[in-house]
Formats: C-alpha cells, structure tokens, sequence
C-alpha cells in the first residue's frame, strides 16, 4: 500500500489534533490533581490551626474536641496517603481513586464546617 502526501497530512492532522486533545485531557487532569492537593492542603492547615487553639484553651477533663481534631488530622494524613496513591495509577485506577478522595475531602470538609463551626469554600 502505498501512502499520497494528502494521506499523510490527513494522518499528520489526525495526530497533531489528537495531540491537542490528550493534552486538554493531560491538562484537566492536572487541574483536578492540583485541586484535591489543595483542598487537602487547606484541610491540614484548618485542622492543625483548631488543634493549637483546642489545646491551648483545653480544660482538664474535657478531651472531647482535641479528640475531634486528633481523629480530623488522621483522617486527612489517609486522605493524603490515598492521593499519593492515586497519582501513581493508571486509568481507571487512577480515577476511582482520585473519585474515592474527592468524597473523602467532601466528607471531612462538611465535618470540619459542622463541628469546628468553619464555612468551607470549595469543594463539590
């Protein structure tokens, strides 16, 4: 078989927009990455600021909210470790992975608003 200069251009074009879209595809990807390491980020950051406040205001006896923070910060150290994972896969791994951390964030996010009375921005 042989191959005209229009076949070959076709095919160039083909490729060139193929190209085009798995980068938009690569892109977005990176955008939703570059999100969830935010959110998770900011989780930390709010969690580990209550956790200074509750200590220092802590009255003896009364464990309940450092509690609360102490179980907030290891549930965002899983969701953390579960984003590193999810970075490492492939399709569709990767996206059920990446699915499974956006629901754990949007999880702790309404536990961190409701119990540590904090309005989240974000999220879903």
């Amino acid at each position: 078989m042989q191959l005209t200069r229009s076949d070959l251009t076709t095919s160039g074009n083909t490729l060139r927009e193929s190209g085009i879209e798995n980068q938009t595809l690569l892109s977005d990807d990176y955008t939703e990455e570059k999100a969830l390491g935010n959110r998770i980020r900011n989780l930390d950051k709010l969690v580990e600021s209550a956790y200074a406040t509750l200590q220092r205001e802590s009255i003896p006896g009364e464990p309940h909210p450092l509690d609360l923070a102490n179980d907030l910060r290891v549930r965002i150290q899983a969701s953390r470790n579960l984003f590193r994972v999810a970075r490492l896969l492939s399709e569709p791994a990767r996206e059920s992975m990446f699915s499974k951390v956006h629901d754990s964030l949007d999880e702790l996010e309404e536990i961190v608003a409701s119990e540590l009375s904090v309005k989240m921005n974000g999220g879903s």
